[in-house]
């Protein structure tokens, strides 16, 4: 017979947290090299973050006793009935924590909007409440199961709860709500900052207009006063021009020289 070991106990410290790290900084930068924007890899890899202290919340520190005996009672670690034991620090607590995969869920909307082109591909990048609240609870579904193998095979110190997953569901349709009244504050912010911008710009571009036109206008004078000045010049300093004389008029006599040819 072989002497029973002692349980192991894994901190989250130790586990989770570098493999968040690590995750992280992977998602960082190979969202970078595709060519995502600051807003777009901040979402990515808070998101990731956020997954990693959900995992070390809900498993961490991790039990494992392979020496438990296979008859143990599991019963105890299920309780079924809907908030007839309820504990409210952990309900609350568990409310808490979902509260932004509500938000994740919901989508970044506000930068997609800005982006997008007008029209339903704007919008479909949002979720509603009733897909975020069903993908809440079938993971936390999911996540309470989970616990229950996990305490059946390798140990784990987490008890399957049924007010959990109402709770965890419930903060992620808090979270959702939230994030949507957020994501309309934003874009009435943003649309009233886009008006004011327009007014502006149009306000800039009356005046750059009538500054052009006083200043077409001004050359347009100069031009015309500078090209007129040169022919003034040459008839002030041309002098009186000659006329044919009338015919009523006396003729000057002709030089004695071309009297004398004519006769």
């Amino acid at each position: 017979m072989f002497a029973a070991s002692s349980p192991v106990v894994l901190p989250a410290l130790a586990t989770v947290v570098p493999v968040t790290i690590v995750a992280v900084a992977l998602v960082g930068l190979r969202s970078r090299r595709a060519g995502a924007d600051v807003g777009t890899t901040l979402w990515r890899t808070s998101f990731v973050a956020y997954l990693g202290a959900l995992v070390a919340v809900t498993f961490f520190p991790f039990v494992i006793d392979l020496d438990a005996p296979p008859d143990s009672p599991w019963r105890p670690m299920m309780n079924l009935d809907a908030l007839s034991s309820l504990h409210l620090r952990s309900f609350w607590l568990n409310i808490v924590m979902t509260v932004p995969l509500g938000a994740y869920l919901t989508g970044r909307g506000l930068a997609a909007r800005g982006r997008a082109r007008p029209g339903p591909a704007g919008r479909r990048r949002l979720r509603g409440i009733v897909p975020v609240a069903a993908i809440a609870l079938v993971a936390s579904v999911s996540v309470e199961l989970l616990q229950l193998v996990l305490h059946l095979t390798i140990g784990g110190n987490r008890a399957t709860d049924i007010d959990d997953v109402i709770a965890n569901t419930a903060g992620a349709v808090v979270g959702a709500v939230l994030w949507r009244a957020v994501l309309r504050v934003g874009c009435r912010v943003l649309s009233g900052r886009r008006l004011e911008l327009a007014a502006t710009g149009a306000n800039t571009s009356a005046n750059m207009s009538a500054n052009t036109s006083a200043n077409t206008s001004a050359n347009t004078s100069a031009n015309m006063r500078t090209t007129s000045s040169p022919q003034e010049a040459v008839l002030a300093t041309a002098g009186p021009s000659r006329r044919r004389p009338h015919p009523s008029e006396p003729r000057t006599p002709a030089r004695a020289s071309e009297g004398a040819r004519g006769s």
